[in-house]
């Protein structure tokens, strides 16, 4: 008597089945994606080692850890000798300086530099003008 009856079919199903066939093409498409990369990565691992022999790949390591070391010499070296600065301070003496710099403009004869560009600039024209001439003759 129970075994009888048909399942109750409700619109909520399609969806069910909609989002299980989503769901498994996901899990399909990320699966591939895997096995891409992985084959991917295989390759390049033997591409990089029928290139590099272990000697050279052991001397470029050692040789960026000298260069990472010495960068970290160099930087604690200049981090110590600049005292207590902060970075408002920093910023102070950024400000100082671009104010000299543009009083410094102020005192520059701008029209007298322009002229003497000018004038090299035509003398060097008027020299190779002239030895275009000579080597032409």
């Amino acid at each position: 008597m129970y075994g009888s009856k048909e399942p109750v079919s409700t619109r909520f199903d399609v969806i069910r089945t909609v989002a299980s066939v989503v769901t498994a093409l996901c899990l399909l498409t990320l699966t591939i994606g895997f096995f891409v990369a992985g084959a991917y990565t295989a390759s390049a691992v033997t591409h990089l080692q029928s290139t590099y022999h272990p000697e050279r790949l052991g001397s470029i390591i050692s040789d960026a850890q000298d260069t990472i070391h010495t960068i970290h010499q160099t930087t604690n070296m200049l981090k110590s000798t600049r005292g207590q600065d902060t970075l408002l301070q920093d910023l102070h003496t950024l400000v100082l300086s671009l104010q000299d710099l543009s009083k410094g403009i102020t005192d520059l004869h701008v029209d007298q530099v322009l002229k003497e560009s000018t004038s090299w600039r035509d003398m060097s024209t008027h020299f190779l003008d002239g030895l275009k001439k000579t080597l032409e003759n």
